[in-house]
């Protein structure tokens, strides 16, 4: 118990700290990219790859797909309109109203999260997520 309390606790702590500061961190850079691109209406493979590196330089191993969705209108039989939306290939040009998705997930699990949960059981899963914006 005493070795509970004066070694694993500490460790516990402090690597969690550490790593929901590097979530947060890698959160902010994902909202200013779509900003960014909701801002300017266009990806250039530069902004992608700025991307990657800034996610990619908090300490953990995560891998990004950038989707565009183009809204597209049908109307039914019965006069509703539905909106649907479809991912294009091209990055290039956006129109208003386009909506550029960003998956953020995890590759590798970290060595001192491996250790803690080999030692407490305690783990709270894989880091993914997923932003969306819309072209203004």
């Amino acid at each position: 118990l005493i070795f509970i309390m004066l070694v694993l606790a500490p460790l516990l702590i402090s690597y969690m700290t550490t790593d929901m500061r590097a979530q947060r961190l890698v959160l902010n850079d994902v909202t200013n990219f779509i900003d960014k691109v909701t801002d300017k209406g266009s990806i250039k493979s530069g902004d992608i790859d700025q991307l990657y590196l800034d996610i990619n330089s908090h300490g953990m191993i995560l891998d990004a797909t950038v989707k565009r969705l183009v809204r597209a209108a049908s109307m039914d039989p019965d006069g509703t309109v539905k909106t649907v939306y479809f991912s294009v290939d091209d990055l290039t040009v956006m129109n208003p109203g386009d909506v550029v998705q960003v998956n953020i997930s995890e590759i590798v699990v970290s060595t001192p999260r491996r250790l803690i949960y080999k030692l407490l059981r305690v783990d709270n899963g894989q880091f993914k997520f997923t932003l969306a914006g819309t072209v203004r």
